[in-house]
């Protein structure tokens, strides 16, 4: 499902997202675009809110610019939850290197072998995602969609996942993707919970940083919840620059029983 509202007063547009459903356990939407054009636009809103409750619809999220105050509002008015404010931290990989390799760790492309012990750090390391902090949904949800994905990229046309190790010890994964315009894109990453404060985060960083430039890459991008202060500290140390943020917004029904 795909649909749109394209009026004088906005545009919005929404579609399914059955990843989401499959951990759910109840049709999951997104809204992919969403702007106004009029200050009168909430009559619009009619024809979202019926194609939502056809499909009965437990969940639907947005993520806007950081400046559509207006859109927002909006989407408040019609039950929609500020959950986090999304930083995308970005570095010019050029002239990059690696501190001449000095406490790196090894990098290397995820087997099948790695999958459970991958599968553990997905199902423990993520405290701070919006799935995890909206206290209407169920909390195990997040790890659940955290494992699928770190399950699926394994064998992904166009993801990748990451080892990093110190020896036999695996630290962390990273599922990176490398775009058409040079840009390498974290899409997830986490380090170990039983490896977390023992110094690796830096090494990590920086290990994967030299591994973009080995694969060609312009520049590394990604992107992280305002909460996370720790991590956002680390990529400012690192000198990544900060593009603009945006917000993201939850719909639940609450008075939806997932079956």
């Amino acid at each position: 499902m795909s649909e749109q509202i394209d009026t004088p007063e906005m545009v919005m547009a929404w579609s399914l997202a059955p990843w989401d459903e499959a951990v759910c356990g109840f049709p999951v939407m997104q809204i992919t675009t969403m702007q106004l054009r009029a200050p009168n636009a909430g009559t619009n809103m009619l024809q979202f809110v019926q194609a939502r409750d056809a499909i009965g619809a437990g969940l639907v999220s947005c993520r806007l610019p950081h400046d559509r105050l207006a859109e927002s509002m909006l989407l408040e008015d019609y039950g929609f939850r500020f959950i986090e404010m999304l930083h995308a931290p970005e570095l010019n990989l050029t002239g990059f290197e690696a501190y001449d390799g000095t406490g790196l760790l090894a990098v290397r492309r995820a087997g099948e072998v790695d999958l459970p012990t991958l599968l553990e750090i997905a199902r423990t390391a993520f405290g701070n995602e919006r799935f995890k902090m909206d206290p209407r949904l169920d909390p195990s949800i997040s790890d659940r969609r955290f494992q699928n994905w770190v399950r699926s990229s394994l064998h992904h046309p166009l993801q990748e996942l990451h080892v990093v190790s110190d020896g036999a010890r695996i630290i962390a994964f990273f599922i990176t993707e490398l775009l058409s315009d040079g840009t390498c894109y974290w899409h997830l990453n986490a380090v170990a919970p039983d490896a977390q404060g023992q110094g690796y985060g830096r090494r990590v960083w920086l290990s994967m940083l030299g591994q973009a430039a080995e694969a060609g890459a312009k520049r590394v991008r990604t992107s992280i919840a305002a909460r996370n202060h720790r991590v956002l500290n680390l990529y400012s140390r690192l000198g990544f620059t900060f593009l603009p943020p945006s917000m993201t917004f939850h719909w639940v029904r609450t008075s939806f029983k997932p079956r």
